[in-house]
């Protein structure tokens, strides 16, 4: 029996991240581009690979001696073996090392070709694969690059034109030992009149491999006023009480559904033994391991935030991921209904073999599921430490998970709270059901962030039909009373017709927003009233506010008074633009919403973050004049 729960769990997670890893990954996650051109010299073929970084990124020279990561490239032939053929680098230009500010080094700074000069080829042997390695680095972030690009060498070439070239080539490293007697002793030089391209005429040009980069984002450069001015950290030791309270805080935030009905099932867990003492020694290790995984994923969210430069909940982002957790979610809520009983992360009284494991992996997959939402202060705090080092964020991030757990620690200190948890009984498996209700609320929540989701108001009523259903068999069956079935049978009644009627309204009357464009923006910008919000469909908080203060109604009022554009930032997929202007305001999450005045205070808007009251958003606003 042990056997096959492990046999079965080990399926479990295959099958998860087999659905994250077939979901292509989007392709501007890697800030570079890769194009290749060929030619001919000395009638032997030549392929040169453009490399173009993302502005704001370089990549070491292959020349850099203390280069941890140097630029290389090795040749392969069709069945994988070494191939013979020189590879010849740009020297590079002396740049400032990002991990060593008083250190130079050689770097590729910009666009640079990367030249493969191949021998006779073989009888038929045109096909090559190029294994290109290199270290992208920002101001910000490391990306390593280990890419393999197919070369499949036309049979008519034009003639190589190395004028065409503007750099400087240092000494052609081989791609195989066996290249070693074709290096040239002196450093070639390669350079012409067309800064990094070659003439078209000279160079028989190829679709794009990989073109992996967006445009650029653009170096925003504001002053943001924040209205609550003192919950802006300026420090360390504010930036970690307040990341402290304000993981404190998220435990009771409305938008953290999914951490309230995983919070029910620990209680349940801890309540499924008959001895006192051994209640009290459940309730307590459950605890201490449920806040091990809020304080795991906090770390997993530092290192995605200060190594990698993704925002709070970017991850989300990311369709692989999010479907991911949408079958997680789905099986977890099948569980609960008694369709099957998963090993290790299930939520009946009971159920798991390893109560151990089921305690870390429901506070870690519950602090998952919560990180679309961000509580009162969290705004302030995530938008500082996400410009300060690594070693910071994470400290600011550990102080908020630990603010998240403390309720749990303090628990497992006091276990005596066990005394009050109910013995299980009849009662236990009607939890259960409703906890599993819940999950397939969050399952379609989920649902709605991909792409394909196009049928959410019908899902909801179907889930509305379900628990309604469910309601009538438990309480409406034959031994019930005529009174019992009358009202369990209105209220079933009521549920599904309100559900129906509702998924079939007709949509409401639209928002006036425009949607974001960076060179709209930045013509508007100084010289009309905007209000930008920022927004995504994986975040609980955006979609509050949308419903409560920025309705149809007020932004039309504001509109017409202030004689505002309005834009709205969606952050629902990567957007580098959206992204880099989100960072200048002095923020990484959302909701943010930023009122950027006409003329000269347009370089310091008026930023209002996370969940805001109508009140205060008209406060906000009376900064600007209105319209005469």
């Amino acid at each position: 029996m042990k056997r096959n729960t492990t046999r079965f769990t080990l399926f479990l997670w295959c099958v998860f991240f087999s659905f994250f890893l077939t979901v292509p990954a989007h392709a501007e996650e890697l800030p570079f581009s890769l194009n290749v051109e060929y030619a001919q010299s000395a009638g032997n073929p030549v392929a040169v690979l453009w490399v173009t970084p993302q502005e704001g990124y370089h990549t070491y020279s292959h020349f850099d001696p203390d280069a941890a990561v140097p630029t290389v490239v090795t040749l392969r032939d069709a069945q994988g073996a070494p191939a013979e053929a020189t590879v010849q680098y740009p020297k590079g230009e002396p740049a400032q090392d990002t991990f060593d500010p008083s250190k130079r080094i050689m770097a590729y700074g910009g666009r640079f070709p990367v030249v493969i000069r191949f021998g006779a080829l073989p009888e038929g042997q045109r096909a090559f694969t190029a294994d290109l390695s290199m270290l992208l680095c920002s101001s910000k972030n490391c990306v390593p690059i280990q890419r393999a690009v197919n070369l499949n060498i036309p049979e008519t070439l034009p003639p190589f034109d190395a004028s065409a070239l503007q750099a400087d080539m240092g000494k052609p490293s081989p791609a195989s030992a066996a290249a070693t007697s074709a290096v040239p002793a002196a450093p070639t030089v390669l350079g012409g009149a067309v800064p990094g391209s070659l003439p078209a005429t000279a160079l028989t040009p190829i679709t794009s491999l990989s073109a992996v980069s967006a445009a650029s984002p653009a170096e925003w450069r504001f002053t943001p006023r924040f209205p609550q001015d003192a919950l802006e950290p300026t420090a360390l030791g504010t930036a970690l009480f307040l990341g402290l309270l304000a993981g404190l805080i998220l435990n009771v935030m409305p938008c953290v559904l999914p951490v309230l009905t995983m919070k029910i099932s620990a209680l349940l867990s801890a309540s499924g033994y008959a001895s006192e003492r051994e209640r009290i020694a459940r309730f307590r290790e459950h605890n201490i391991l449920f806040a091990a995984g809020i304080l795991t994923w906090f770390l997993v969210l530092a290192i995605c935030v200060g190594a990698l430069g993704l925002a709070w909940g970017g991850l989300f982002q990311n369709t692989g991921l999010v479907y991911g957790l949408l079958i997680l979610v789905f099986l977890l809520s099948l569980s609960l209904f008694d369709v099957f009983t998963l090993p290790v992360l299930d939520f009946k009284v009971g159920a798991s073999s390893n109560p151990k494991s089921q305690a870390y992996l429901t506070g870690l997959v519950a602090t998952l599921l919560a990180t679309p939402c961000s509580g009162p202060l969290l705004g302030g705090v995530l938008g500082w430490a996400a410009l300060q080092p690594l070693p910071v964020v994470v400290a600011v991030f550990t102080a908020t998970g630990l603010g998240m757990a403390l309720p749990y620690l303090v628990l497992a200190i006091s276990p005596g709270a066990a005394r009050i948890l109910p013995k299980p009984g009849a009662w236990t498996g009607i939890m259960e059901r409703l906890v599993g209700f819940f999950l397939m609320g969050t399952a379609i929540y989920l649902l709605s962030i991909l792409p394909e989701s196009r049928r959410l108001a019908a899902l909801a009523a179907l889930l509305v039909c379900a628990l309604a259903a469910w309601i009538w068999g438990q309480w409406g069956g034959l031994r019930a009373s005529g009174r019992q079935k009358v009202f369990t049978g209105a209220l079933a009644l009521l549920m599904v017709g309100g559900s129906i009627w509702w998924s079939v309204q007709p949509a409401p009357e639209p928002a006036p927003w425009e949607t974001f464009r960076p060179d709209t923006f930045r013509s508007l910008l100084k010289r009309e009233p905007l209000m930008v919000e920022f927004t995504a469909d994986w975040c609980p908080s955006c979609k509050f506010l949308e419903q409560t203060v920025l309705t149809p109604k007020r932004l039309h009022d504001i509109r017409e008074r202030y004689g505002l554009r309005l834009i709205k930032v969606d952050l629902t997929r990567p957007d580098p633009e959206a992204q880099a202007l989100l960072r200048a305001i002095g923020s990484v999450s959302i909701p943010v919403t930023a009122i950027f005045p006409k003329g000269l205070l347009a370089d310091s808007p008026v930023v209002l973050r996370d969940l805001y009251t109508a009140n205060q958003l008209d406060q906000a606003l009376s900064t600007l004049s209105p319209r005469k």
